[in-house]
């Protein structure tokens, strides 16, 4: 990802640098320590994250989200923990931090970064074509209900059908789009058709879907995001 760094504290600036320099996902980085600097250099050039400090004095963190597109990556900086809430307000803002910053919590901000376009590189994806015995089908990924792995098999759910293919669990959570998401070693499921969730079981049709406690946070952090 090309960076760039937006703070008016110098140190805070060498730090996220310098911990850009330790993340393979990083591959550039520019820094500045204003804010209307920031503002020609996001206007002339293309940036896959910024990292933007809240309390700029020439103009404000929350100024400069104003001009930028929806797309944008954005980790801020802050040294109000309060602005958690806040930041939800904002499209572009995937993660904040706090200061002090160690490495730990600043490599988890990236790899949110980094996960979101993984997602939305995926979203573009509606359909599959499986091996179905010696017929290649189309399989519109919109009405799958959810996807159970049997054996060296995975079955293809829907409300009035079902579909076999040889395929690994591991090789469908790659092909698939963010609003699917896997709740169990056994069973992918389609958060749209999610009627209910009770007692570590989601209901789809009639059917009860087990949930692992390995999968259960990723699952309701994607439901957030839908809602």
């Amino acid at each position: 990802m090309n960076c760039l760094i937006v703070d008016d504290d110098p140190l805070i600036c060498d730090l996220i640098e310098h911990f850009c320099s330790k993340t393979e996902e990083v591959s550039s980085v520019l820094t500045t320590q204003s804010g209307f600097e920031a503002v020609t250099l996001i206007q002339s050039n293309s940036f896959d994250l910024i990292f933007l400090d809240f309390d700029l004095p020439d103009i404000t963190g929350k100024d400069i989200l104003k001009v930028l597109n929806k797309e944008t990556n954005v980790i801020m900086i802050t040294s109000k923990s309060e602005f958690a809430a806040e930041s939800y307000d904002y499209d572009q803002i995937v993660d904040f931090l706090v200061k002090p910053i160690d490495f730990s919590r600043f490599y988890k901000a990236v790899q949110k970064v980094k996960i979101k376009g993984i997602q939305e590189n995926k979203d573009v994806v509606e359909r599959l074509f499986v091996k179905d015995g010696n017929k290649l089908v189309k399989v519109d990924l919109k009405e799958v209900q959810f996807f159970k792995s049997e054996s060296n098999y995975i079955s293809i759910v829907f409300k009035d059908k079902k579909i076999m293919t040889l395929m690994t669990m591991k090789d469908l959570a790659e092909k698939i789009p963010n609003y699917f998401s896997r709740v169990h070693r056994s069973f992918i499921v389609n958060l749209n058709e999610i009627e209910a969730i009770e007692k570590g079981n989601i209901l789809i049709g009639r059917q009860e879907i087990p949930i692992s406690e390995t999968y259960e946070k990723d699952l309701l952090e994607k439901i957030k995001l839908l809602n």
